[in-house]
């Protein structure tokens, strides 16, 4: 699975894929950055959230791994 360095990427890649199932994943590296730079206060992933927000899943916890974080997602209930 693809680690997304960017929040652009990480939501073009949302956008451009049709999710199936209860449940689904993201790898987002811990550098990640939104609009070229740093994002020390979140606001890329809060760009990808709402785009993921809009296929109809929300967040379901996340695992801290070595240079990236696994965000799980699953359907709204």
């Amino acid at each position: 699975m693809k680690i997304f360095h960017s929040a652009e990427d990480a939501v073009a890649f949302v956008k451009a894929t049709t999710i199936v199932g209860p449940s689904f994943e993201l790898l987002i590296a811990d550098g990640v950055t939104f609009h070229g730079s740093a994002d020390p206060s979140g606001s890329g992933m809060a760009v990808v959230l709402d785009a993921i927000l809009a296929k109809g899943y929300e967040p379901d916890g996340f695992e801290s791994c070595d240079g990236y974080r696994r965000y799980r997602y699953k359907l709204f209930a």
